[in-house]
């Protein structure tokens, strides 16, 4: 599956790609801006990142920009719900290709999954993170309990056939 748009474009993770996404995750901006603010070994990515090209309650996609990889998103299903992880590598930030890639993203996972809400976490620390969700159509909620202490909850709701896009709320 690939999808562009404005030389932004998707693309599948596969199993080519773990390398890149170890030395990505493992980056000290990364890191520094992840919710959990650690390195992650080599033998604990190599489990996760096969289950996440081969399993079912998870996605993943490389952002390309120009065909140059750029960054990651990545959707976990939760039930009806879909939690949401991206970032761009510091070279790549501040160009509005965080909100188009968010945007891409969620509107291919609702088409593949159908589920009715998507779901940010993002730290209290993370302005930028935050802004682009705000800038992809999410908005904040204080009622989600999927997200961990000291981050936002920053929600994107499906909007069904026939239902007023302003009745639905995060």
């Amino acid at each position: 599956m690939s999808i562009t748009q404005n030389a932004i474009t998707l693309r599948a993770a596969t199993l080519e790609d773990r390398e890149m996404i170890f030395r990505w995750r493992n980056d000290p901006f990364i890191i520094a801006q992840g919710s959990w603010h650690r390195a992650v070994e080599w033998e604990d990515h190599e489990k996760w990142f096969a289950e996440t090209v081969r399993g079912i309650d998870r996605r993943m996609f490389i952002v390309l920009h120009d065909h140059e990889p750029i960054g990651q998103i990545r959707f976990d299903r939760k039930q009806s719900d879909c939690v949401i992880s991206v970032y761009l590598m510091p070279p790549h930030t501040g160009h509005g290709w965080g909100p188009q890639a968010i945007r891409m993203g969620c509107a291919a996972i609702l088409e593949i999954w159908g589920v009715d809400r998507l779901i940010a976490c993002v730290r209290l620390d993370n302005p930028m993170s935050r802004a682009a969700f705000l800038k992809a159509g999410f908005r904040e909620s204080s009622a989600e309990s999927l997200c961990p202490p000291e981050h936002y909850s920053l929600v994107l709701t499906r909007v069904r056939e026939g239902q007023n896009p302003k009745a639905v709320g995060a």
